[in-house]
């Protein structure tokens, strides 16, 4: 008789749990086969028996048998194990769990796609989600129902779902503002319900009724140009014709405020919209041309989708010589979507020979270099395969720039021959198109491999294909040069930060041509990479040409496009080199809330409180002092334990000026906190930080142990080294005006 296996229950199914999940988490990380896993934990699963006795070792059980193959025996965890738990829940807990087991329900059904089963699991889970007290129902949970229905071709119960999600909205006081939207949403989701099911009539109905909640929102209601552009990227397909009303509402919500690359971000999410709705119209070279500003990476977008969209509509209207060249651009240029998107047409287009060469080879040729594209290449070696699409695009032009551009990478990727590639990458530099900054970069590597450092920088500039581009090389020349170079061979440092600083220059100027005309490469529009360009080509001009004057517009022109912390500290730098204490100390104020609000991981206040404690009292504000003293107590506070040693040196030398700034006004509250960091000061072994607490000593009329501290603070100066005779200097005038506010305060008529 075969033995009846004791189920594992309890801890023992936590425990293997666990373990399993561990085990698959392993197996997935060394990219083991997924119908190999999925069969061993198949045949691990099917020689155990499990009872899992709360909810939540339900949810995982049951999720792991899916993970199995074995949807069935996922559905009998829930039905049977899941109702027991359930049953010996206190009666108040139930409801809520209820309601998940009626979701966890939907899952094994949806994968053994039993449609009849799952529409009958959807309405159950509408009556157990619709008979829970008000408190217990959600926005999420109707959202998720409502998202399952649909999935499943459940339509009428998907609008059920959305009129039990609105009334639940429009009874929240939280959503009083969004009423308007909220009504607008629900109708544009039941238009395109109705137009699932094929009713086109009942959905133009509840098209219209969206946008009549839109257009007559009421005084209190929020509506803003982003909630229209929603709304139509959510009806084109069902009242084309209202599209152009939508456009305008758009453009007539706009705020007066928005500025540059937020009103050209605008522009270009209309194209896309106005390009859908043309397309799905049939008027396909219309829609083409609003396509080109329309497929524009900007901010929001995490991928170059609508390059693949273009590719699609210019194969569709059979221009395939245009349809080549956004293929190999898509590939060569490795976009997110558009990359991959490319590489499939470029097969089916040369399996079907289609017009286009040498651009389908040559994509085929680069998809086979890039990661992102490798599956292209199937079985074959990388060089075998690209070796042979390079071989079919010469035959077809045996002179060609992209050709080139393919094979002078190849040559470096797989031989590091810079000398055969430097002329290859010449001669493709010159086409603006394939100046990338991976060329680019390499071009200026092969150039200082065959020519030296000196003669190579002196060799004429080439510009990079776009805005984004120009960007990108300066950033690498800057950080990535050294280690591509011989071990020996040295750039010499200014020419090459005037190099990066001239394509952050010609950066500059194709962002701003294309904010200005709307028109330019497909990465000229990306303001948060504008904004990085502006923040690094003002740290050049400051630092590298000592120019704060020239900096500190960039500084407020990568703000108003897209603001991030490391600007507001460029301001208060520029104001600081300039000499601008008022300024200084309010740019510094703003460095210190925008940090606090929006994060600054790099965040060091060390760096710039002293100089605003030297700034405010300068300005006779020294009341001010204290507040910024705070400002660096909850600073310190909020660093985790573990990296106060890395900040100890800088925090104490800041702590000491800020408390020498201090001793001015309030001396007796100076002294009690220098006092306690005494300590401190000496550990750090600082000239300068000595100093300032010398300073701060001498300030509160402690002059004799100011003298102390300032013959500390000469022990520490090294000799020789020019920013410690520096010190020396400010040491010595101390001790001098130590003395002389010494003598001062001696009565006339007393004998020392």
């Amino acid at each position: 008789m075969n033995a009846i296996l004791e189920p594992i229950s309890t801890s023992r199914l936590d425990a293997y749990l666990d373990q399993t999940e561990a085990a698959l988490e392993q197996q997935d990380d060394a990219e083991l086969d997924p119908e190999l896993i999925q069969a061993g934990l198949k045949a691990s699963m099917d020689g155990q028996r499990f009872r899992a006795d709360t909810l939540g070792s339900v949810r995982r059980l049951f999720r792991l048998w899916l993970r199995a193959g074995d949807p069935a025996a996922a559905s009998r965890v829930i039905d049977i194990d899941g109702h027991e738990a359930l049953a010996a829940l206190p009666a108040a807990e139930r409801p809520d769990w209820e309601l998940s087991l009626a979701f966890w329900r939907l899952e094994p059904l949806v994968a053994q796609r039993d449609d009849a089963a799952l529409h009958a699991a959807l309405d159950a889970a509408f009556t157990v989600l619709t008979s829970l007290p008000g408190a217990l129902q959600y926005d999420k949970a109707w959202e998720y129902l409502e998202e399952q229905a649909t999935q499943a071709g459940a339509h009428a119960l998907s609008r059920r779902c959305l009129a039990a999600r609105n009334a639940l909205q429009q009874a929240s006081p939280e959503r009083a503002a969004y009423r308007a939207w909220d009504n607008a949403l629900m109708a544009a989701r039941e238009a395109q319900s109705f137009a699932l099911e094929g009713q086109d009539q009942e959905a133009a109905d509840a098209a219209a009724r969206a946008i009549d909640s839109m257009a007559k929102p009421g005084a209190d209601q929020d509506i803003d140009h982003n909630d229209w552009l929603r709304i139509g990227h959510a009806l084109f397909t069902i009242v084309p014709a209202s599209i152009a009303g939508v456009v305008g509402q758009v453009r007539a919500l706009i705020p007066a405020s928005t500025v540059f690359f937020a009103r050209r971000d605008i522009d270009v999410r209309i194209a896309r919209l106005e390009a859908l709705t043309l397309h799905h119209q049939g008027t396909l070279d219309q829609a083409l041309a609003r396509l080109a500003l329309g497929r524009t990476i900007i901010t929001g977008d995490a991928d170059d989708r609508y390059s693949a969209v273009m590719l699609d509509w210019l194969l569709e209207a059979g221009k395939h010589e245009d349809a080549a060249r956004l293929a190999f651009e898509s590939v060569f240029h490795e976009r997110q979507v558009s990359a991959e998107h490319g590489a499939r047409s470029a097969t089916r287009a040369v399996s079907e020979g289609l017009a286009g060469q040498p651009y389908w080879q040559l994509a085929l040729a680069y998809a086979g270099m890039a990661d992102d594209t490798v599956a292209v290449r199937g079985d074959e070696s990388e060089a075998a395969h690209v070796r042979r699409h390079l071989a079919l695009a010469r035959a077809q032009v045996p002179v060609h720039p992209a050709i080139d551009a393919v094979e002078g990478l190849f040559l470096i990727k797989s031989a590091g021959d810079y000398h055969q590639a430097l002329p290859l990458l010449e001669a493709a530099a010159r086409d603006l198109s394939l100046a990338n900054s991976d060329v680019l970069f390499k071009l200026w590597v092969a150039r200082i491999r065959v020519h030296g450092a000196q003669a190579a920088l002196e060799m004429p500039f080439v510009p990079a294909s776009s805005a984004g581009s120009c960007y990108n090389i300066g950033v690498t020349l800057g950080y990535q040069l050294d280690e591509h170079l011989p071990e020996g061979v040295t750039v010499p440092k200014e020419a090459l930060e005037a190099l990066a600083g001239r394509y952050y220059e010609t950066g500059l100027a194709r962002f701003e041509a294309f904010v200005m005309s709307g028109e330019g490469n497909a990465r000229d529009g990306h303001a948060h990479t504008y904004s990085m360009l502006c923040n690094n080509l003002a740290i050049y001009y400051r630092c590298d040409k000592s120019d704060p004057a020239a900096a500190l517009p960039l500084h407020h022109k990568g703000i108003a496009a897209s603001p991030f912390s490391e600007h507001y500290q460029g301001v208060m730098s520029c104001h600081r080199d300039s000499g601008n204490d008022a300024a200084m100390i309010d740019s510094g104020d703003q460095l210190w809330h925008y940090s606090a609000d929006h994060g600054y991981s790099r965040h060091d206040p060390t760096e710039y409180i002293d100089d605003v404690a030297a700034a405010l009292n300068r300005l006779g504000r020294d009341t001010d002092i204290a507040i910024w003293l705070q400002r660096l107590d909850e600073w310190w506070d909020s660093v985790e334990q573990d990296e106060r040693a890395g900040y100890e040196k800088t925090y104490v030398r800041a702590l000491a000026s800020v408390l020498y700034y201090l001793a001015h006004t309030q001396p007796d509250d100076a002294m009690l906190r220098l006092d306690a960091v005494l300590p401190r000061v000496r550990t750090a072994a600082s000239p300068y930080t000595t100093r300032m607490a010398a300073h701060a000593l001498r300030t509160a009329g402690q002059f004799e142990r100011a003298q102390a501290m300032y013959a500390e603070a000469l022990g520490h100066v090294k000799p020789g080294e020019s920013w410690h005779e520096s010190q020396r200097k400010a040491i010595v005038e101390g001790v001098a005006e130590c003395k002389r506010l010494q003598r001062a305060a001696q009565p006339w008529w007393k004998v020392w």
